[in-house]
Parts: C-alpha cells; structure tokens; sequence
C-alpha cells in the first residue's frame, strides 16, 4: 500500500509540474535537487567524503562548486528522463564515434558497452535503441510502481531490459543475436568483485564485463554520454578492445577490467559535475572475493 501511495504521490508532482512550460519545470526541479541535495545534505556527506579522497589536491570551493553543479545536474536529467518530450531530446543528441560501433557490430558476436551513472545514462540507452537492437541491464527497484513506470520509459526506443539478478542467460542471449548490451560498471560490486583501484583509489570493481567478452569474443565498447553546455548531448564510443588478447584467467580478467574502466576514469576526470558522487563507491573494498 505505502508502494502505491509513493507513486500516485510521484504522479501527482509530474503531473503539477507538467503543467509549466518545460524550460521552467527543468529550471526549477534542478533547483530543488540542489536544495534538496546539498542544503538539506540528501547524500551529500558520502559525496563530499568521496570528492576529498578522490581529489584532495583541490580545494573545499572547488569541491563545493562541482558537488552543486552534480546535484542541478541530476535535476535536469530527472526533468529530462520524467517530463522531456523524447523527440524533441532525439533531436538535441549526437554521436561522435558511430563508426566504432559499426566496426564492433561486423563481428555477429554481439557488443558489450560498458558505461557508468555518467551524462544523461537513462537518455543514452533510449537514443542507441532508436539505431540498433539493444539491451540494458538493471537493478529492479523495490517499488513496483516505479519500477514498471520508469521501464515503459527506457523501452521508448525498443530497448530490452534485462534484470541484473540472473542476468548471464538474457546477456548470452542478446550477444547471440547480435544486441549491443549495455553494462553500468561504476558502482561498487561489494563481495562480488575484484579489488582494484578505481580512479586511483582501492575499490571492489566488477568484472563481469571482461569474463564475458573473453567467454563470448564479444567485443567491448567504452561508451559514456555528455552533457554540453547548450544543453544538447553527444554520445561518444571509444574504440572497441577486443578479447584477443587476453585469457581466462584472473590475471588477464583484472588487466582487461582496468583497459575497459580507464575510459571512464577519464570521462569522470574531465567532467566530475556529470558523474554520480553519491554512491558509496568506495566502502568496504577488502569485502571483494578476489
């Protein structure tokens, strides 16, 4: 019951909100996320803790300054996921390195896309959908109603989604039929995954992407989307790595996670305001298997 109450409460705020001019719905939802985020502080001693550690060599201003833009940056992308008109957000999104998927693709083994809570990452898997088959593995949310509602959203563009909770078997499947799928390999993988650092400090890292690119000879595309300052977005794909070069065993898994995570290490490095800060990325990493 209190499920249900969430969303219809959920509801209610789009639907008054929807009532204003977008540009101002936008304008005014970023303000409350940085209201919200860094003024009643929802999160913001673990993103703090996390900027320090990962930046110490800046100052508290500095830090400050990219920890308001983060949350004015997740208000627009909540504005852009729950009240945008998607044509009219297809039509502000380019691609810079298309061809790589392209070249990925000529395999017929399928693409792994490896990415983070990076840009507009709800708006990227919509958009790639529009051009190519695609999947998407998720976390199912607690709430039902949510969980259904924002999955109507993310299948817009034809994408599939696949529940991260026995997720090899649908992953298999769509490689096999030649799916890009797409993997959020950012946060932290707790007794799941390996220790390594992660933007250079020591973390549980998950290596799902690796094992399964050298299982299946799957190649894998580094892929993050940005936010520019005109308001429009560009998703870039690196240049594909390919499994060739690596074996099955954990020393080639941990070098082959650390090739496929350097892209977005230096995405998060160039633009820190468009990454997610407030995830406990860092916690516990000796609680990883390996």
């Amino acid at each position: 019951m209190q499920d249900k109450l969430e969303f219809v409460g959920f509801i209610i705020f789009l639907k008054l909100f929807k009532i204003l001019p977008y540009s101002l719905a936008e304008k005014l939802l970023a303000k409350i996320f940085v209201w919200g985020g860094y003024y009643l502080g929802i999160r913001r001693r673990v993103a703090e803790q996390n900027l320090q550690m990962v930046y110490p060599e800046m100052s508290n201003q500095q830090r400050k300054k990219i920890l308001k833009k983060m949350y004015y940056h997740l208000g627009i992308t909540s504005a852009e996921t729950y009240l945008a008109n998607f044509k009219k957000l297809v039509s502000k999104t380019s691609f810079k390195g298309k061809e790589n998927i392209e070249k990925a693709l000529s395999l017929q083994k399928g693409v792994i896309i490896t990415t983070g809570h990076f840009g507009n990452w709800e708006l990227a898997g919509r958009v790639m959908a529009l051009h190519w088959p695609m999947s998407v593995v998720i976390k199912k949310q607690h709430n039902k109603y949510f969980n259904d509602y924002t999955n109507k959203i993310r299948e817009q563009g034809g994408m599939k989604i696949i529940y991260k909770k026995r997720a090899l078997r649908g992953i298999l499947k769509y490689l096999k039929q030649n799916y890009l799928v797409c993997l959020l390999i950012d946060q932290n993988a707790r007794k799941n995954g390996m220790k390594m650092d992660f933007l250079g400090k020591p973390a549980s890292v998950f290596i799902g992407a690796a094992k399964i690119s050298i299982k299946t000879q799957a190649p894998i595309v580094p892929a993050v989307i940005i936010r520019k300052h005109d308001g429009s977005h560009s998703i870039c794909y690196e240049e594909p790595i390919f499994p060739t070069n690596y074996q099955n065993n954990m020393t080639d898994i941990k070098k082959y996670t650390k090739e496929i995570n350097s892209s977005l290490e230096n995405y998060i490095n160039q633009y820190p305001e468009q990454w997610f800060w407030v995830h406990r990325r860092w916690r516990e990493p000796n609680r990883a298997r390996r």
